[in-house]
């Protein structure tokens, strides 16, 4: 029987298998108050860093350092030695989102918005049957137009109320209506919604575990 993991466990193995692998390292003793942030802010070298930045960076030197939990992160101590990223393109993201398909951007990009956007709002459909749910967020444009039913995603549950199928559109076309350009399985595959159906990605385990997570809190009110 899996064991079950947090949430918070689940996004940090979903993070981390984004992050690119680092070709050259460099040894790093650590001082009295070192933590992985500290270290990562100063190591990261970049004025007006963000927060997400900063965790990326964090994240990418527990990764070379094979700490793959929260625990791990935080039983570091003074006098151990660790190894951080020997070279750093601070012009370039630390998630390696170029390899991933487009699809697969969308689908991050919505699960994004979920985890960050305090707009985001969940609306039933008017359905005779199923049950059927859209999420919606608030989005200024350009033009300077406030639209506040910009849609994220639709989602429907089977008979047991689990979340059988997802739905969304393709981000990089931004269309303000559910063109429903991909619909995603319970295991994570990734399908375009016209005839063949044909597969355009597969989220890991942790992405879909989360993904899901995130619309269930929707569900309970969080």
């Amino acid at each position: 029987m899996t064991k079950p993991i947090s949430a918070e466990q689940a996004y940090i193995n979903s993070k981390m298998a984004t992050l690119p692998e680092v070709k050259e390292k460099k040894e790093y003793v650590l001082k009295r108050g070192d933590n992985l942030w500290s270290i990562a802010k100063r190591e990261l070298n970049k004025k007006n860093a963000s927060n997400k930045e900063i965790s990326d960076y964090m994240l990418l030197i527990a990764k070379l350092n094979n700490m793959d939990t929260v625990e791990e992160m935080n039983l570091i101590k003074a006098s151990q030695k660790i190894y951080l990223p020997g070279k750093v393109d601070n012009n370039k993201p630390i998630g390696n989102k170029e390899t991933l398909t487009q699809a697969q951007k969308s689908v991050l990009d919505a699960l994004n918005t979920l985890q960050t956007d305090s707009t985001v709002r969940l609306e039933r459909a008017k359905m005779t049957y199923g049950r059927c749910y859209h999420v919606y967020n608030e989005k200024l444009y350009n033009s300077g137009f406030l639209s506040k039913n910009h849609p994220v995603l639709s989602f429907e549950l089977d008979a047991s109320g689990n979340i059988r199928q997802i739905t969304l559109e393709d981000s990089e076309q931004n269309l303000n209506s559910f063109g429903f350009d991909y619909s995603i399985d319970k295991i994570g595959v990734i399908r375009e919604t016209k005839v063949p159906y044909t597969v355009k990605g597969i989220l890991s385990k942790e992405q879909n575990e989360v993904l899901r997570s995130e619309l269930n809190k929707l569900l309970n009110g969080k």
